[in-house]
């Protein structure tokens, strides 16, 4: 694996998809004009000390930024807490964080330290408030914010795998060695989700079930994968065709005797949801659906706007668009019916030769003139 150097904004970028603009230690900006001021030292140190606490709350992390070596090397071996005790360790690590972010006195700061700090206290409370609701999967600043803690996109039966042979080196014995310790932990991590995917369903909280069924499609696949050996033996065998060692076979007791069971547990729950799920997809069909919905809009935008506020406006923006659709369709001589209608009716029509027609390409001039802003 590639090693990169990082800068403050990178790491975290990273790391957590804007969570905290957080320096680790040699990865600090460097600040142009005026010296800083005098308290930038603090305040970086305690910046570093935040990114420490997200790598080891994340060791994949750690792994995929190249971070997980010399002092940081035993990340190497572990995996995420994914249990309901995880998700309690997090949200404590961030609310003690997030206190000691509150007390810094920003107004001596530099501005790239003042931003830092800015960024750590916002996404903190957004995802401390994500973390106080109910149910639900929270990422530190991150885009992947779900009801579901297992579901067709989500879950450490996707993840896992494909960051074990992605992004875990295996360069030498040692590596060798942390991919199994990873793998070994890795049905620990699928049983704190069960009990998350339990507690979640014990509130009413139910994927819909045209989603439980492509989540149970997948997960059957992996429960055979794992029985057979599949991607997870596969990945260290064929990585490690020059380092001496039993790691196939160690790979694939660990796959076949351990995750297997571990994927077989949450197939069976998600199972057992499926006879009460329903077809509705919305969040407003789930018991503070309304709640989580409107703070994953925070969490995903930064808008304070309320979910019907937003509607109102794609409302509003769809109405000027379609005004001005209709002004060209107008004057293509398109004048009868809705913009849609007038649009959709133009894929229906073929000259006898079954080659399209002059109209078929009215789309395509309704679309090409709304891009070169043609439109007024």
């Amino acid at each position: 694996m590639i090693q990169y150097r990082f800068s403050r904004r990178e790491v975290v970028a990273t790391l957590s998809a804007g969570a905290a603009t957080i320096a680790l230690p040699g990865c600090a900006p460097k600040v142009t004009g005026p010296a800083r001021a005098a308290t930038d030292p603090a305040a970086t140190s305690l910046l570093d000390s935040y990114a420490e606490n997200l790598l080891a709350l994340q060791p994949e992390s750690a792994t995929s930024l190249g971070l997980d070596a010399g002092a940081r090397a035993a990340l190497r071996s572990r995996l995420s807490d994914r249990s309901p005790v995880g998700q309690q360790r997090i949200a404590a690590i961030l609310r003690a964080d997030l206190a000691s972010a509150q007390a810094i006195d920003t107004n001596a700061l530099s501005h790239p330290i003042r931003t830092s700090v800015e960024v750590v206290r916002s996404a903190y409370r957004t995802a401390l408030d994500g973390l106080a609701l109910p149910y639900g999967d929270v990422a530190v600043g991150g885009w992947r914010n779900t009801p579901y803690v297992v579901i067709q996109n989500v879950g450490a039966y996707l993840d896992v795998p494909r960051f074990l042979d992605a992004d875990h080196p295996i360069r030498n014995a040692a590596d060798a060695e942390a991919y199994l310790a990873r793998l070994e932990s890795f049905p620990a991590q699928l049983d704190g989700e069960l009990l998350r995917l339990k507690a979640t369903a014990a509130q009413g909280v139910i994927a819909p079930s045209f989603l439980i069924d492509k989540a149970t499609g997948q997960l059957r696949q992996s429960v055979k994968a794992a029985r057979g050996g599949g991607g997870l033996v596969e990945s260290i065998v064929r990585r490690t065709k020059d380092i001496p060692g039993n790691w196939g076979p160690r790979a694939a007791a660990i796959a076949r005797h351990k995750v297997a069971p571990a994927l077989q547990r949450q197939l069976d729950e998600l199972g057992r949801q499926r006879k009460f799920a329903t077809t509705d997809a919305g969040m407003w069909a789930r018991p503070g659906g309304d709640a989580f919905y409107a703070w994953a809009l925070r969490a995903s935008t930064t808008t304070r706007l309320t979910p019907d506020e937003i509607h109102a406006m794609g409302l509003a923006q769809v109405a000027e668009l379609q005004a001005q659709m209709n002004v060209i369709l107008n004057g293509l001589g398109l004048t009868k019916g809705t913009v849609g209608a007038r649009i959709v009716a133009q894929r229906g029509l073929q000259r006898a030769d079954g080659a399209f027609g002059q109209p078929e390409h009215v789309e395509d001039d309704v679309h090409l003139r709304l891009k070169l802003g043609d439109l007024r």
